[in-house]
């Protein structure tokens, strides 16, 4: 009897199971990460999105390639999550509200506009609001524990920023920009081998002739109205972009230098390089000392003009120096202590209008009052020089550089430690 009851329970129970199945497809569960579950869902929803972004992947789906990537990803992110949750990393409502209004602006749609396109768009996998809000405080909880732990780990030395920047000034083209004009003599794959063959011939005899002496101009009025004939006249590239479009083998060493020519895409170029400029990097940095009254509670904008000019006219009249007003009169207490010394400063830390009006001084000329930003300045322009910052640019490239390479090592080394330290089951 006992038998009996236990087989009729087992039977019921079964029957709901198949029904509700039959209904309600079951979650079963994809990945266990320590306490937390990855659900055969969250794949599927990550699949959809790929699938209804139409990406093209080329995956041999037969494997389950992509699907593994996902569940790794999946594993990945959890132990993350978890390892901010455990350092109490919490993300506030101002954060994700400015993530929000970020995706707004770039979409040129409203919050609202927003949230209809979610909904709308996930009718059929119950993908709602509180989801896509979720993931996003995910995100930037994933993106804050990741900075933390980088920071802690990565550290770059002098030393190794002068290797990668020693490799980076070898090649000074890379900041120039180049005046091109050109001629493209068409061919295709599609030509027979003598069509292709006469196309090249020609070219080679036009830029025989141009390396003579023979005047560009003569060539370039010659193809311009034929047809299927291309050129171009007097246009600036920057030199990587002139390699990656034409060669990456190319030259530029000199005005008037000819080159080609160069198969491409479209056939054969022929290149004259008209101007090589090189002042791009050229910046003005100034050193100065000033005289600073700036706005505050007790002071209005219009009273610190009032009170500037009213320095202004009296160093003008000789009732004291500018020396005995920046020590004196100056709001900026710091540099007051050393008679206003500023150093070299950059235009970059200027505004444009500031910029100017010191571009006009001559040396030891104080200027008449300027407003910037900090508040009312009455400068004296000790010196100017111009600098080239070719070398600023490419030691910032350098640390650029060795910072990818450490993140990309010390991320795999950071994961492989939480791996290390976690109970992973991928349930197949």
């Amino acid at each position: 009897m006992m038998k009996v009851c236990i087989f009729v329970i087992f039977y019921i129970f079964s029957s709901i199971v198949y029904v509700s199945a039959k209904e309600n497809k079951i979650d079963n569960i994809t990945a266990i990460v320590n306490d937390q579950i990855i659900l055969n869902s969250d794949v599927n929803q990550i699949l959809f999105l790929l699938q209804k972004e139409g990406k093209d992947f080329r995956i041999p789906w037969k494997n389950n390639f992509l699907k593994e990537k996902i569940i790794q990803k999946l594993i990945i992110k959890s132990l993350i999550l978890q390892e901010a949750n455990r350092m109490n990393i919490t993300v506030t409502k101002e954060q994700v509200n400015t993530v929000i209004k970020n995706i707004c602006l770039k979409k040129n749609i409203s919050v609202e506009d927003l949230k209809k396109n979610i909904l709308l768009h996930n009718l059929n996998n119950h993908f709602t609001y509180d989801n896509y809000i979720k993931n996003i405080e995910n995100s930037l909880k994933i993106k804050m524990m990741q900075d933390y732990e980088m920071h802690k780990r990565i550290n770059i030395s002098e030393e190794e920023v002068n290797v990668i920047f020693k490799e980076l000034i070898r090649n000074n083209k890379k900041f120039q920009k180049i005046n091109l004009s050109y001629v493209l003599i068409p061919s295709s794959q599609k030509y027979s081998d003598k069509k292709f063959n006469n196309q090249k011939i020609l070219a080679e005899k036009i830029v025989t002739k141009l390396k003579k002496g023979y005047d560009f101009e003569h060539v370039y009025k010659k193809f311009k109205n034929k047809k299927d004939f291309l050129v171009k006249k007097m246009f600036w590239m920057h030199f990587p972009d002139v390699q990656k479009v034409f060669s990456n083998k190319l030259n530029i060493s000199e005005k008037g230098q000819i080159l080609g020519p160069i198969l491409g895409n479209k056939g054969f170029y022929i290149l004259k390089v008209n101007d090589i400029h090189n002042k791009e990097n050229i910046v003005t940095d100034f050193y100065i000392q000033h005289c600073l009254v700036k706005p505050s509670a007790v002071l209005t904008n219009s009273e610190s003009k009032k009170h500037i000019f009213n320095i202004y006219e009296k160093i003008k009249k000789g009732v004291y120096t500018f020396d005995y007003a920046v020590r004196n009169l100056s709001h900026d207490f710091y540099s007051s202590k050393k008679n206003g010394d500023l150093g070299w400063i950059s235009k970059e830390l200027f505004d444009v209008d500031l910029n100017k009006k010191l571009l006009y001084l001559n040396k030891n000329e104080i200027s008449r009052p300027i407003h910037s930003r900090f508040g009312w300045h009455i400068i004296k322009l000790i010196n100017k020089r111009e600098v080239d910052q070719f070398y600023k640019f490419k030691r910032k490239e350098a640390y650029n550089i060795l910072l990818e390479k450490k993140m990309i090592l010390e991320k795999n080394n950071w994961i492989k430690d939480l791996k290390n330290i976690s109970y992973i089951n991928i349930i197949r």
